[in-house]
């Protein structure tokens, strides 16, 4: 398997752009042998983890169901994975059905009414729930009786006033205690990760039930378990960190991958700062997005957050996997395409040629290192129609166009684009630290 591999990647670094059909079906058999390959890993230990006191911020309303571990009780707001001993942190099973929203705890309906309609902790069914199990022999929160629960209770309103003057704060207090252990607020919201990468609830009710009743716009959460599904995922992106190609250099993701449990796998561009300078030009959203070579999809994020419908093609078939996990656990609606897009064909998945935005950073160039590949896009380009097109030429002295069979400037690039493109006007809006021009082409 190891000779194959290497054998298989020699062969896509020599392969000109002519074949990019056979690269295609070689990526593909890389894929689901990088895949086995971390399942091997979760079974024979060796699991990439980042550290369990990782502290991340997210809008409260991402937390939107319940973890749903079912265990003794009958009640579905304690089906949960236990807090004490030792914890396994990778989990298989059915636990991260997304059967139980948030919304729905006692807890979240007893404090909103609380808050907003001034309604007694006694008249809400979280009060009385808990007051029958524990009257049932039952310890709830460390109370024995009504009055201990009361008392926690008042403890509950004390930490609303507070996160009302103070604003929600990051706990200061946290260590590897047990959660039983410590007093009401004075841990971070844990949550566990699904199959799909969705952050389900764990523990911490009280504080998501305040920060959902305020509005806060984020709230710091730590992770006590992950699915083995999303831990596999995990493992497929060091690897591809760690190996070679589009994805990566150096051992970086060429791209940093917008998901919050991705964050501790090393990228080498962070893109706010391109994304900064286009989203100054970018028009209200009324028409469809493209972005060509999408990588991790990072720009298609952004710009679905701005209202656009988007689309992002992506050559290499593991980059495009993964871009599309990644956009499934946060929820996006983007489509990602794999394959060539000089290839009229592949613009039969996305339905057409016509574009709010086109994004084309940092890509044309890797077309006209061969005379055929310049012939193909300066065709791309009259085939496509764009509103406004955001272009990142190469640099002259890049040691990679060496040899190219077209080596040209910036400046004589951008021109061409503009012609065969059928732009009216084309200005540089920025200059990255790379020393490569973004230019924004107006037809």
């Amino acid at each position: 398997m190891k000779k194959i591999s290497k054998l298989a990647r020699g062969v896509l670094e020599v392969l000109p752009d002519e074949g990019r059909i056979i690269k295609t079906s070689v990526r593909k058999v890389l894929v689901g042998k990088e895949l086995a390959l971390s399942k091997l890993t979760h079974h024979f230990g060796g699991m990439t983890l980042p550290d369990p006191r990782v502290v991340h911020w997210l809008p409260p309303e991402q937390i939107e169901f319940a973890t749903c571990l079912k265990n003794e009780s009958s009640d579905w707001e304690d089906w949960v994975f236990r807090q004490t001993g030792r914890l396994k942190r990778v989990h298989d099973g059915e636990w991260d059905l997304l059967k139980y929203p948030v919304a729905s705890m006692r807890i979240c309906t007893a404090i909103e009414g609380r808050m907003k309609q001034g309604e007694s902790w006694e008249t809400s069914e979280y009060y009385q729930v808990a007051v029958r199990q524990i009257e049932g022999g039952r310890k709830v929160w460390g109370c024995t009786n009504r009055a201990d629960f009361n008392k926690h209770c008042n403890k509950i309103d004390r930490l609303i006033d507070s996160i009302v003057k103070h604003g929600y704060r990051e706990s200061k207090e946290f260590d590897n205690r047990s959660r039983a252990d410590t007093s009401l607020g004075q841990s971070e919201v844990l949550i566990n990760i699904s199959r799909d990468g969705f952050p389900l609830f764990q523990d911490g009710r009280h504080r998501l039930a305040i920060a959902r009743v305020l509005g806060v716009k984020e709230i710091p959460v730590q992770i006590m378990i992950r699915h083995v599904e999303w831990q596999v995922f995990r493992e497929f992106m060091h690897r591809m960190a760690r190996g070679s190609g589009g994805a990566c250099k150096a051992g970086f993701l060429y791209q940093m991958p917008i998901h919050f449990d991705l964050s501790d796998i090393p990228s080498e561009h962070g893109c706010e700062d391109r994304w900064n300078a286009i989203s100054q030009h970018i028009p209200a959203a009324t028409e469809t997005a493209l972005d060509i070579g999408c990588n991790l999809g990072f720009f298609c994020h952004k710009l679905e957050a701005l209202g656009y419908r988007c689309f992002g093609i992506e050559y290499q078939p593991d980059i495009a996997y993964a871009a599309r996990k990644i956009s499934q656990a946060e929820k996006r609606r983007f489509k990602i395409v794999a394959g060539d897009v000089l290839a009229a064909e592949l613009f039969r998945d996305i339905g057409t040629f016509r574009f709010g935005i086109v994004n084309a950073l940092n890509i044309f160039h890797h077309f006209i290192k061969t005379e055929t590949g310049y012939t193909r896009l300066k065709e791309f380009m009259k085939r496509v129609r764009a509103d406004i097109m955001f272009f990142e030429p190469h640099r002259l002295d890049e040691p990679q166009m060496q040899g190219a069979f077209f080596n040209p400037s910036p400046e004589e690039f951008v021109g061409l684009i503009k012609d065969w493109g059928d732009f009216r006007s084309s200005t540089p809006i920025y200059s990255a630290g790379d020393g490569r021009t973004i230019y924004k082409l107006v037809r």
